[in-house]
């Protein structure tokens, strides 16, 4: 059960937060995701907080399957099961192999066949759970993706690791169907 209350798209809403709403649904499909549901508490931070998401997931210059994985990556180092479960299968949809989805979901490196993803999991593994990036991992994703592209990389996965805070704070529950909790980091 949340921590406090959550909003629906029939919310009571006031001034600040209709205006936030009706911008979310409108680019949305109608539906409040789940992070803003606590987050429209504070009507003046969801505003800036969701296109900022959508310019990183929607707009990226990732391959949508380096997108989604780097969003289960920040879940993953946050253990947040809900982030986890709602990116899980747009990374497989996308094209991320289910075997390194199941092995993330155990808290095991996976196996990798594309080096794109071998240095996006080494570069979000390192600053997730190590707070630092080796100068090794950090020029082979620069070589691979230059500056803008190890910048962006560090901007989404930061800012899903902010999504996976909000979740784990304010105890969102997960959705019906969910997979068992992850694997905890030690």
């Amino acid at each position: 059960m949340p921590r406090i209350p959550t909003f629906n798209e029939s919310s009571d809403f006031n001034p600040a937060q209709r205006r936030v709403v009706d911008a979310i649904l409108g680019r949305r499909g109608g539906r409040i995701p789940g992070p803003y549901r606590v987050s429209l508490h504070c009507p003046e931070i969801t505003e800036v907080w969701h296109p900022l998401g959508e310019k990183l997931l929607l707009q990226s210059s990732f391959a949508p399957r380096l997108a989604e994985f780097v969003i289960i990556l920040a879940a993953r180092g946050m253990d947040c099961d809900y982030v986890f479960n709602s990116h899980m299968v747009h990374a497989v949809k996308n094209g991320l192999p289910q075997s390194v989805v199941d092995a993330m979901a155990q808290n095991q490196r996976p196996l990798f066949v594309q080096a794109d993803e071998e240095a996006v999991y080494d570069f979000c593994r390192e600053l997730t759970q190590k707070k630092v990036v080796s100068d090794a991992t950090y020029q082979r994703a620069l070589a691979l993706f230059g500056a803008p592209g190890v910048v962006e990389l560090t901007a989404l996965l930061g800012y899903y690791t902010m999504v996976s805070m909000t979740v784990i704070a304010h105890q969102i529950p997960l959705p019906a169907g969910a997979l068992p909790p992850l694997t905890k980091n030690p």
